[in-house]
């Protein structure tokens, strides 16, 4: 057992406990009650949701191991298969933000159930309850995966500690203890991405991956669409703005997080990728772990747990919370949600066990985490859609359920072999195929709809059902 990585760890966990009971502390100054467990009284600042943001997006198994991978294979087309849809995300977000504040919800399952009716917000929870558990879980079993070799430790033993971890500062601070350790975690993972980018430069810099051919443009169209639809309908990214103090803190993290990402989700990965191809050029498995191997002598092992720790925990509070949120305050029910602060830091804790339990079985659960992406755009994308739109609210609803049930089947027809729905391999290799079919099924839903009711109630208006 490696002393000097435990202590390190311990050291880690101590510092982000000490912040969650901070947040605790600060809470109760603001009044302790469930909602203000929830919203942090929606009094954060844009630089702080910012830097959240941005650490819980640099997660291990996206940007660092897929983002590094995608630009090792595709050269700097790779750049429009992740970093670009994000980018374009954020700036739709900095537009969007004051006439989604404007609604006065918190959360995505609050303002879907307000505009849309209950039913919709059912379809909602049950969604954001299974993608962000796959995700929380996925990112669980990554960590712990790279890090139990650090610690000479059985990787679900490691699991069960990052989970315990971040369910305790969770159920000690709530929202505002998630966006604090964040923005400690933030520092952390800049300094060792920066460190990686400072060992992996070469006086050759970024050429390797000019004559890399770049992907199809129809893998590249698809995945844009693919990406934004979804990640419009994310609900983790809806918490930070709508938990800003003002619409100007809300665009602040928006264009705080793409500007960090120019850096941390294009620059370093970059580097990394052109090094990897310098060091590993016919590699066919997965670069970044052989990567590191490379350029961190074993004496540096503890930057690499702490700088992976810090990766990990910020995207498994952040994906717990929506999942927390979404159970213990946003599942409709006859009464209002529970405004009991007990029921509340519970609910924060099972969330990240319930995960945690993903995480444990996530070999036989790993399809969960490849539909995850198709819910979220072709189930909450036409509500979201709507929300701009009223004279397309009632058809949007129509919209959400048929594309949610489409995904359902799409899914199921292409992973089980009958039906295969892209021809472009990059499209199968990203388990992405099966969701455009599933997003033209929803838009026929949409326009169908549309044109039925304007044949239906030309003069009627459209009015939320309860």
């Amino acid at each position: 057992m490696d002393l000097l990585a435990w202590l390190g760890g311990a050291l880690l966990a101590l510092g982000m406990l000490a912040l969650g009971l901070w947040a605790g502390v600060a809470e109760r100054r603001h009044g302790a009650d469930s909602e203000g467990f929830w919203t942090a009284h929606r009094s954060l600042s844009g630089w702080s949701l910012g830097m959240s943001l941005s650490a819980s997006m640099l997660s291990v198994s996206w940007s660092l191991v897929y983002g590094v991978e995608l630009l090792y294979r595709y050269g700097w087309g790779g750049l429009w298969l992740l970093a670009i849809p994000w980018l374009v995300t954020l700036g739709l977000f900095y537009l969007l933000v004051p006439r989604l504040r404007a609604f006065g919800a918190f959360s995505q399952g609050e303002l879907f159930g307000q505009v849309h009716g209950r039913k919709l917000q059912l379809l909602t929870a049950l969604v954001l309850s299974v993608v962000f558990l796959a995700w929380c879980g996925a990112e669980i079993a990554a960590a712990g995966e790279l890090l139990a070799p650090m610690l000479q430790a059985p990787a679900p033993l490691v699991m069960a500690g990052l989970a315990l971890l971040v369910a305790a500062y969770s159920w000690a601070g709530g929202f505002r203890a998630v966006v604090l350790t964040d923005v400690a975690q933030f520092l952390l993972i800049a300094v060792f991405l920066v460190f990686l980018a400072v060992r992996s430069w070469q006086p050759q810099g970024l050429s390797p991956l000019a004559p890399i051919p770049a992907p199809s443009l129809w893998l590249v169209l698809v995945t844009l669409l693919v990406y934004v639809t979804g990640w419009l309908s994310e609900a983790d990214i809806w918490l930070r703005f709508t938990a800003a103090k003002s619409d100007t803190h809300a665009r602040l993290a928006m264009a705080f997080t793409a500007g960090v990402s120019l850096v941390l989700v294009i620059g370093v990965p970059a580097l990394l990728a052109a090094a990897a191809r310098r060091l590993l050029p016919e590699s066919q498995d997965l670069v970044f772990p052989r990567l590191l191997a490379h350029l961190l002598p074993l004496k540096l092992h503890i930057l690499v747990l702490g700088g992976f720790a810090a990766v990990a925990l910020s995207t498994i509070s952040t994906t717990a919370n929506v999942v927390a949120v979404t159970w213990a305050r946003d599942w409709p029910r006859e009464k209002a949600h529970s405004s009991n602060l007990s029921w509340a830091r519970w609910a924060s804790a099972l969330a990240v066990f319930a995960a945690l339990v993903v995480a444990w079985l996530s070999r036989s659960l790993s399809e969960l985490f490849y539909l995850s992406a198709g819910l979220l755009s072709a189930g909450l994308f036409w509500p979201t859609l709507g929300l701009f739109y009223p004279s397309l609210r009632e058809a949007a609803r129509v919209a959400a359920w048929v594309g949610f049930f489409a995904v359902l089947a799409s899914f199921l027809l292409e992973r089980s072999g009958l039906f295969r729905f892209a021809a472009d391999p990059g499209l199968n290799e990203l388990a992405i195929g099966y969701i455009p079919p599933a997003l033209a099924v929803g838009v026929l839903a949409l326009a169908g709809s549309w044109l039925w009711m304007k044949v239906k109630k030309p003069r009627g208006s459209l009015q939320p059902r309860r």
